[in-house]
């Protein structure tokens, strides 16, 4: 890839001078290039906001919608209720960890971790934890990201 506001790097017989000054060229047009790189990179959609309606199978009905930061809209006090405490303080969640034991062995075991709003997966993890009658369309459960451990 030919860029010509790229300084010629010097040829092998180039005295340390020149080599010098071909890097702090060279140097300073990288860092620039990463600094528009990264603002080109920063991405708007770092937290990406999902949102899945809420329903109630007993009445065949959406009865609220829950997003990503956990702005729940409903008009039924029995889900804002059952919602109140995972709103407030997360959600929990079993995630796979390995460990090793005092005997040196590697250990596979479930950690819970609380998944809060506005972290990913929280979204799927709500719903999955609402009791009975309240769940989401399987196809929007399906499609919704989960809470990884990073």
């Amino acid at each position: 890839m030919d860029d010509p506001d790229r300084p010629e790097r010097p040829g092998p017989d180039a005295d340390a001078a020149e080599i010098a000054r071909w890097m702090e060229e060279d140097f300073g047009r990288a860092v620039a290039e990463g600094i528009e790189n990264a603002a080109d990179d920063e991405p708007d959609d770092e937290h990406e906001v999902v949102e899945v309606e809420i329903l109630n199978h007993k009445q065949g009905e959406v009865v609220g919608t829950i997003d990503t930061d956990g702005n729940l809209d409903t008009e039924r006090e029995a889900l804002r209720n059952v919602s109140r405490e995972y709103l407030k303080e997360g959600v929990p969640v079993l995630v796979p960890t390995t460990y090793e034991n005092e005997e040196g062995e590697t250990v596979q075991a479930d950690a819970e971790v609380m998944v809060e709003p506005g972290t990913r997966g929280f979204v799927r993890a709500f719903v999955d934890e609402l009791p009975s009658p309240f769940d989401c369309e399987s196809e929007a459960l399906a499609e919704l990201p989960a809470h990884d451990e990073e």
